[in-house]
């Protein structure tokens, strides 16, 4: 039974040349795709190669296909990047002796390269023996019939992680139907009656469960050391910020999350380096508003004096963002650290349009027109007026927001048209900022 699976999963935001390993077992050639194009190809061990991913944060699918000897379709595996993922996943690995599956290996990965602690393999709900190396035998089955493999691995760090792989046939197949949250803004005066024909990609209708208006959540990313902001903000003529703690507060239901520019990374031997960056717990709306999120502080004693990735740091909180069905936006406040971020503001920007998520770009030093071919337009906040209309649009963007579930996969999702006559349009199209001047 041909089997392909990738032993390389890239679990966080991937782009630029990365090492792409396999494990391939009766195939007797690979092709590597990645959107839909043939970027490599393999006909011997070992099964590595090098995949130059580009220079933009682009959500798409990276594939391996394996052939026999006639140049035939034999096995096919496939993994999605740049969307999210879960932070340790397993892969359930087939081996073959005689063209009979004798052996399946689980294979976990972590975002923080956590080693697996112990796992657990059925087969159609009868649980197999996994030995420390996480292998076990497979019984001897008519493998024409259906049989579903369940796998789980937990990390070292508490991760756990799950996979399913169905067996038909001598093919492994782990795909599902699925309904996909996409953030939407409705444009008329009530909700659309009903969905149907409101959705389609590429002409094609597509099916749309619900209309759902959900929590909120805005995550900003701002400068550690707050002593640009906080003196900014003394100068406001409301007085000290001690008495202003619920000044400007965000939206109901809404929770936020401050994401700073100061990063961790994680490496590990033949795997891709994760970085994961310093963020506060979630924020209920009642605790504080604006004044009061704006001047909070990184909470570590560690020395933050170091390079600062905004951009970087943006594209995190974009995918942090769509990770659950929320309503939702991203604000950025600029300072005059530098930006060291290995992705430019445009790609960022691109990016989070993409995976549609509204971003909204502060500025407490005043207009900064310099920065409108990298970052777009700017909101000045740098005076009391400009802070309260730049708090204004967030809410306004926020209640407008709406979650359809539409009968389609993440990737697909992308694509999705929406219809003018349904008053709704894609939330991540929302109006541009233009620069105040306070």
């Amino acid at each position: 039974m041909p089997h392909i699976a990738f032993l390389t999963l890239f679990l966080g935001l991937v782009s630029g040349p990365q090492t792409v390993r396999l494990e391939v077992d009766q195939v007797q050639s690979v092709r590597i795709e990645v959107g839909g194009r043939v970027v490599a190809a393999m006909k011997e061990a070992p099964w590595t190669v090098v995949v130059d991913f580009g220079d933009e944060l682009t959500p798409r699918k990276l594939e391996a296909v394996g052939y026999d000897g006639q140049g035939n379709e034999v096995a096919r595996t496939s993994q999605v990047l740049n969307l999210p993922r879960q932070p340790g996943e397993v892969e359930i690995v087939i081996r073959n002796d005689g063209g009979r599956p004798v052996s399946a290996q689980l294979v976990g990965r972590n975002l923080t390269h956590a080693l697996p602690k112990r796992g657990r393999l059925s087969i159609d709900g009868k649980t197999l023996k996994l030995g420390r190396d996480f292998v076990a035998r497979l019984p001897n089955l008519v493998w024409t019939h259906p049989h579903v493999l369940s796998a789980e691995i937990r990390f070292a760090d508490g991760q756990v992680a799950t996979r399913e792989l169905v067996m038909e046939g001598g093919v492994g197949d782990s795909a599902s139907s699925e309904l996909t949250p996409v953030l939407v803004r409705a444009t008329g005066s009530s909700d659309p009656a009903t969905l149907s024909g409101c959705f389609a990609i590429n002409g094609h209708d597509l099916r749309a469960n619900a209309l759902e208006n959900p929590n909120a959540l805005v995550i900003m990313v701002k400068d550690p050391d707050t002593h640009e902001i906080s003196e900014k903000l003394r100068s406001f003529r409301h007085g000290p910020l001690s008495r202003e703690r619920h000044k400007l507060p965000l939206g109901a239901n809404t929770t936020a999350r401050i994401v700073w520019p100061v990063v961790q990374f994680f490496r590990a031997a033949g795997e891709p380096t994760s970085a994961l960056f310093e963020h506060s717990r979630d924020i209920d709306s009642g605790e504080g508003g604006i004044y009061w999120l704006l001047m909070q502080a990184f909470p570590s004693p560690r020395n933050v004096m170091q390079p600062e990735p905004f951009a970087e740091a943006v594209a995190v909180a974009g995918i942090a963002s769509i990770s659950r069905p929320l309503r939702r936006a991203v604000v950025v406040v600029l300072s005059k650290a530098a930006d060291r971020s290995h992705y430019t503001p445009a790609v960022v920007r691109r990016y989070l349009e993409q995976i549609g998520v509204p971003l909204f770009v502060w500025s407490a030093s005043g207009p900064r027109p310099e920065l409108a071919e990298s970052w777009g337009a700017v909101d000045d906040i740098s005076t009391e007026e400009g802070l309260t209309r730049a708090t204004a649009r967030v809410n306004a963007t926020i209640v407008q927001q709406r979650i359809a579930w539409v009968a389609t996969d993440p990737l697909s999702a992308l694509d999705v048209e929406v219809r003018d006559r349904c008053g709704l349009e894609l939330a991540s199209h929302h109006p541009q900022p233009v620069v105040a001047t306070g």
